[in-house]
């Protein structure tokens, strides 16, 4: 009986290792050659697997690239772990958020396409967009929620509203770079984080009337 768990899981290792190679091999391939030019038989090649064996993991490239999309959204709960517990602002956490997608984009340009175009098949597919806009939508409000204990973010507006802003603005202006509508990205996506962070600051004296 021991014996045959021992067998099942070593079974189970071999099939995770697998599964584990052939995402790090589309990422190589991703990165260096583009989603569109890369194949299935570049990733199984680089994987060192037969592309039967491909396929006993994945129905198309389209689905590896899923699993890196989740790959992704899953570090997400980590990053904002993170931020929360370095001693920044809420204005300066906002900033990090859109500095670490320039920092992505600038080093790792050809994977970064590759994930995020699964941003644009969410339009298409409203169980699966709903299911990641959530969360967004949770991890951005624990920023704003912190925020709004030390004073810095405003209270006029619902919490849940104020998520649904910050990512609204950050997922169209990953959208926006991906149509090569931002072209000085730096600059374009500090501008972006330097207006959310003001659009969700406590109003000042002398602001126009409360909505």
């Amino acid at each position: 009986m021991g014996e045959s768990r021992e067998i099942v899981t070593r079974r189970e290792q071999r099939r995770q290792q697998t599964f584990e190679r052939l995402l790090q091999a589309a990422r190589e391939q991703f990165s260096a050659n583009g989603f569109d030019r890369t194949t299935i038989d570049d990733i199984a090649s680089t994987a060192r697997v037969s592309r039967g064996t491909f396929f006993n993991y994945f129905d198309n490239k389209d689905a590896v690239l899923a699993a890196l999309h989740q790959v992704h959204m899953d570090k997400l709960p980590g990053i904002v772990d993170d931020l929360l517990a370095r001693d920044l602002t809420t204005a300066e956490r906002i900033g990090s958020l859109f500095n670490d997608v320039v920092e992505a984009a600038v080093t790792l340009e050809n994977y970064f396409r590759a994930t995020t175009r699964e941003l644009d098949r969410d339009l298409a597919t409203p169980e699966k967009s709903a299911a990641r806009t959530h969360r967004f939508l949770v991890a951005f409000g624990r920023i704003l929620e912190a925020g709004i204990g030390c004073g810095e973010v405003r209270r006029d507006y619902p919490l849940d509203f104020l998520s649904q802003m910050l990512t609204a603005v950050y997922i169209t202006t990953i959208r926006l770079w991906r149509e090569n509508t931002i072209v000085e990205m730096e600059r374009d996506f500090g501008r972006a984080a330097g207006f959310i962070a003001e659009a969700i600051a406590p109003r000042r004296v002398g602001s126009p009337s409360d909505p």
